[in-house]
C-alpha cells in the first residue's frame, strides 16, 4: 500500500517536517532551467554566512526549503486539494506517458518498419453494453443470460495509443461480435437445440479500417485501371473508412486487378500486397471453393451472395419456369444477404420508355447445404443462363422495339386452321390508341412515363441499344385482338410478324378478270388530293359489295384482298354492332375510326339489315339506314360488304358502291379446283409440322395421325361431283379430320364419303321441307338474287 506523500519523497531519518533543504548549488540550476521555486526559505544561520573565517569559496553554500506538495500538483496542473493517492495516480500516468515518449522518440530515429496489418477483436456485449478491443481471438465462457459471454486475454485499453504505437499498420481488421444477446433463428434452426455455442457463432461482422493514405491512394489507382467496370467502393471520398468483408468487388475483379497490378507504383503496390496477403489468408480457400462451384454452374447457399453484382443482367423465373415468361433486369447494388433482396432498374413502356428502380425478392434456395444449379434460383445472373433463354429474351426485345409505335402481329400462342391460315390471331399493337380507348376513371391521375431514350432514338428501327434494355423489357403488350374485337394482353414471347398469305388470293375460284380488277382498285387506292370530288372533306373511301348465294367465296375474298393489300382485316357482322341507330353510329364510328388509324380492310359482313330499302312501314329500321349512310360518307378506307340480298337494297347505297361483284353458285370444275386447294394446303401444312417435330421444335402441333393424300386424290373427282358450296367442302374437311383422328387412322376418302353422306341428309330434309324448292331457288322468288 502507498504511503503519503511525505513518506513517498522523505529519507526515514528526516523530520517529518515536509520542508526540504536544497542547497545553492540546486538553486543555481533552477535559475539556469529559468525556473524558480515557488515556496522556499533559506535555512542558514546568517552567522554562518557572514563570518570572516572561511573564504567565499569555502563558506556553506545556502539551503532553501521547498513544498514539494504544491510544486508536484503545479507540474501536474493539478489542485493541490488532491489527496495523496490522487496524486500518485497522476504520477504514475504522467511516468507512463514519458516512457513512451523516449519510446516513439528512439523509434523515429529507427528505420520505419515495412506495411503491414493486424486484426483487432471487438467484443459488444448486449447485457452490459460495453465495446472491449482485444487482439486475441475471444472465447466463451459460461455466463450471461445465454451462458455465452466472450472474453479475450489481450486487452487494448487506449486505442488511440495502440495506433499510434503501430504506425506500420497499413489498415486494421475489425472482427465485430456480439454476446449475452438473442440468437438468430435461422441460426437456432441450423445448429439444433442444445448446441455448443463458439465465438465464431456470436460474429456478426467483419471489416478493413483505419485506412492509411498510402494505402487509400494505392487503392484509387488499382479502381482506375483494372475496376472501371466492376462497382467498388469509391475510395476518393475520405469519408469512407470501412470496407467491408467478404470484399466483393475484389473478388469480381480479380482478373483485372492482377494486370493491372504490375503497372502501380511500387511503394503502392507494398500496401496492395498486405491487403492481398490479407484476403489470401482470410479468404483464399472460400474463394478457390466458389471458383469450382461456379465453373460447373452450381452454387451454395452460404454462397449466392457472391453471385450478384451491380451493373449486371439477372434473370428471374416465372413460376412455370417457361421461357416466355421469363423477365430481366439490370442491377444497382449488391445482394442484401439479409433480406434476400436486391435493388435493380427495368424498362416500363406507355408510350414512352423509362427505366424504373424495382426490389427483387430471392427466395429461399432449394437446399441450405447442397449445392444445386444456379439456374434453380428464382432469381440468377445472365451469365449463367442457357444459351437459348438468353437468345429468347433478345429476340422478344426486338419484337417489343417493332411495336413501340404500331404493329400488326400474329400471335403463335394459337392453333392455326386445317384449312387455311386466314384464322391466324392476329392482333394490332397500338398503345397511344389503347391509352385513347382507355382513359383513367374518375378522379385517378394518368402519369405518363418519362421518357428515358428521346425522340431521335425512339425514329430508329435499329438504335445502339444494348442487352440491359433489350432484355429488361416487359414482358407484355396489350393488344387488340381484330377476331374478336376486343382489348387483350400478349405475352411478347409469342408475338411473330404476320405472314402474309399472298397465295390464297391467286387461289379464288373466280374469273382472272375479276382478280385483276379486285387487285387493281385496292393496291392503287386514290389520295385525298387525287380524288375527283368537288366537296374536300368528304370521304375518299373504297366500298367493294360481293353478293351472291352463301359459300361462294365472298368472305374468302375479303380476307383475301387483306393479304394481297397487306392490310390488318377488321370483320363486322350484324351481332356485333346491334339493331339500334344510337348503338349503330356509336359502333361504326369506332370501327371506321380504328380502320382509319390503322389503314384496315374493313369488312361488314352479311350486311343485308343496313342496306335494305327503307320504307315508311318500319321507321326503325329507315333510322338503321340512314345512320349507316351517313357514317360512309366520309369513311376513307376500304370497305368491303358481302351480301345474299342485293334484290332489296336501298337505292342509295348503289351509287355509293365503286366495284360490284358477283359470286354464282359453283360449277363443278370450281368445285374440284377447290377440294384440290383445300388439301395442297393440308400437304404443306402436315410438312410443315412434321419438319418441326423432327427437329423438336416447341411449335404446337395437332396433326393426328396424317392424311393418305394418295387415296383421297384418287376420288376428287367424286368428291367434285357432290353440289357443295365452298363453306361445305371446308366443314367436311375438317368433319372428316376428327373422324380420323377418333379411329386413330390417317384421313382417307370414306371419313369424307362418311361425312358427306350425313350432311347431306340434312339438306334432302329442308329440301323436303321446303317442298322441294332448294334454298336459291326460294330466294330467286322472293327477289332477293337470281
Amino acid at each position: 500500500m502507498r504511503g503519503t506523500i511525505r513518506s513517498y519523497l522523505e529519507p526515514q531519518n528526516t523530520s517529518v517536517n515536509s520542508n526540504i533543504t536544497i542547497t545553492s548549488h540546486c538553486l543555481c540550476n533552477m535559475a539556469s532551467s529559468g525556473k524558480h521555486p515557488r515556496s522556499a526559505s533559506l535555512s542558514i544561520s546568517e552567522s554562518e554566512w557572514e563570518s570572516d573565517s572561511n573564504p567565499p569559496h569555502k563558506r556553506p553554500r545556502p539551503s532553501m526549503t521547498i513544498d514539494w506538495r504544491e510544486e508536484i500538483c503545479r507540474f501536474l496542473g493539478r489542485s493541490s486539494k488532491l489527496d495523496d493517492n490522487e496524486i500518485l495516480d497522476q504520477l504514475d500516468m504522467v511516468s507512463t506517458e514519458l516512457v513512451e515518449l523516449r519510446r516513439i522518440s528512439s523509434k523515429q530515429l529507427a528505420p520505419p518498419k515495412p506495411p503491414d496489418y493486424q486484426v483487432i477483436y471487438r467484443v459488444r456485449c448486449q447485457q452490459s453494453n460495453e465495446d472491449e478491443l482485444y487482439l486475441d481471438t475471444p472465447w466463451v465462457v459460461n455466463s450471461g443470460p445465454s451462458e455465452a459471454h466472450l472474453r479475450g486475454s489481450n486487452k487494448i485499453h487506449n486505442f488511440e495509443l495502440h495506433v499510434e504505437r503501430n504506425k506500420e499498420m497499413t489498415f486494421l481488421i475489425f472482427r465485430e461480435f456480439e454476446c449475452c444477446g438473442s440468437i438468430s433463428r435461422d441460426f437456432s434452426l441450423t445448429k439444433g437445440a442444445g448446441f455448443d455455442i463458439q465465438a465464431k457463432d456470436l460474429l456478426v461482422k467483419e471489416y478493413v479500417s483505419n485506412i492509411s493514405n498510402e494505402f487509400r491512394l494505392a487503392l484509387i489507382e488499382l479502381c482506375d485501371s483494372a475496376l472501371g467496370d466492376t462497382a467498388h467502393p469509391d475510395f476518393m471520398n475520405e469519408e469512407i473508412d470501412q470496407i467491408d468483408h467478404p470484399y466483393l468487388w475484389w473478388f469480381q475483379g480479380r482478373s483485372s486487378i492482377e494486370e493491372a497490378g504490375a503497372q502501380i507504383s511500387p511503394d503502392l503496390r507494398l500496401h496492395l500486397d498486405v491487403f492481398r496477403c490479407y484476403l489470401d489468408k482470410c479468404l483464399g480457400d472460400e474463394w478457390a471453393t466458389i471458383d469450382r462451384l461456379l465453373s460447373s454452374n452450381y452454387i451454395t447457399a452460404a454462397y449466392i451472395h457472391y453471385l450478384f453484382a451491380p451493373h449486371q443482367i439477372c434473370i428471374v423465373n416465372a413460376q412455370d419456369r417457361s421461357t416466355s415468361s421469363l423477365e430481366a433486369f439490370t442491377t444497382t447494388n449488391w445482394l442484401d444477404v439479409p433480406n434476400r433482396c436486391i435493388e435493380g432498374t427495368k424498362w416500363a413502356f406507355d408510350g414512352n420508355f423509362e427505366r424504373k428502380h424495382a426490389r427483387f425478392v430471392l427466395e429461399k434456395p432449394p437446399s441450405r447445404t447442397r449445392k444445386f444449379p444456379i439456374r434453380d434460383l428464382s432469381i440468377y445472373p445472365a451469365r449463367f443462363a442457357d444459351k437459348d433463354d438468353l437468345k429468347a429474351l433478345r429476340e422478344r426485345g426486338e419484337m417489343f422495339w417493332k411495336c413501340r409505335h404500331r404493329n400488326y402481329v400474329c400471335y403463335k400462342g394459337a392453333e392455326l386452321d386445317g384449312a387455311h391460315n386466314m384464322s391466324d390471331p392476329r392482333f394490332m399493337i397500338d398503345t397511344a390508341t389503347f391509352k385513347q380507348m382507355h382513359p383513367p376513371n374518375e378522379g385517378q391521375r394518368d402519369i405518363p412515363n418519362r421518357d428515358d431514350l428521346g425522340s431521335e432514338i425512339m425514329s430508329q428501327d435499329e438504335p445502339v441499344l444494348h442487352d440491359d434494355f433489350f432484355m429488361c423489357l416487359p414482358t407484355t403488350l396489350s393488344g387488340f385482338n381484330m377476331q374478336k374485337k376486343e382489348w387483350v394482353t400478349l405475352r411478347v414471347a409469342f408475338i411473330e410478324d404476320v405472314k402474309w398469305n399472298e397465295e390464297a388470293f391467286k387461289l379464288l375460284v373466280i374469273d382472272e378478270s375479276t382478280k385483276e380488277l379486285i387487285q387493281a382498285v385496292v393496291t392503287n387506292q386514290l389520295q385525298a388530293e387525287d380524288h375527283a370530288d368537288m366537296i374536300r372533306g368528304k370521304g375518299n373511301g373504297l366500298f367493294i359489295l360481293l353478293h351472291g348465294g352463301p359459300g361462294t367465296g365472298k368472305t374468302l375474298t375479303a380476307e383475301s384482298v387483306a393479304e394481297i393489300a397487306r392490310k390488318p382485316l377488321y370483320k363486322v357482322t350484324c351481332g356485333d354492332i346491334g339493331t339500334k341507330a344510337e348503338e349503330v353510329e356509336k359502333y361504326l364510328e369506332v370501327v371506321l375510326l380504328l380502320g382509319k388509324t390503322w389503314g384496315c380492310v374493313v369488312l361488314l359482313d352479311e350486311a343485308d339489315v343496313f342496306l335494305e330499302q327503307r320504307s315508311l312501314s318500319n321507321l326503325e329500321r329507315n333510322a338503321l339506314v340512314s345512320v349507316f349512310l351517313r357514317v360512309l360518307e366520309y369513311y376513307d378506307g376500304i370497305l368491303i360488304l358481302t351480301s345474299n340480298r342485293v334484290g332489296t337494297f336501298d337505292e342509295a347505297f348503289r351509287s355509293r358502291i365503286q366495284l360490284t361483284l358477283r359470286y354464282e353458285n359453283l360449277n363443278r370444275d370450281q368445285r374440284h379446283k377447290i377440294w384440290e386447294n383445300f388439301f395442297r394446303r393440308l400437304r404443306t401444312l402436315e410438312s410443315s409440322k412434321m419438319a418441326a417435330a423432327s427437329s423438336h421444335s416447341p411449335t404446337r402441333s395437332n396433326s393426328g395421325f396424317g392424311f393418305d393424300f394418295n387415296d383421297i386424290r384418287a376420288h376428287i373427282a367424286e368428291l367434285a361431283e357432290r353440289n357443295l358450296n365452298g363453306r361445305e367442302i371446308r366443314n367436311a374437311i375438317s368433319t372428316a379430320r376428327q373422324l380420323a383422328m377418333y379411329k386413330k387412322e390417317p384421313m382417307k376418302y370414306k371419313h369424307l364419303e362418311r361425312v358427306i353422306k350425313e350432311t347431306s341428309k340434312f339438306e334432302a330434309y329442308i329440301t323436303e321441307l321446303n317442298r322441294g324448292f332448294s334454298s336459291d331457288e326460294i330466294s330467286k322468288d322472293k327477289g332477293e338474287r337470281l
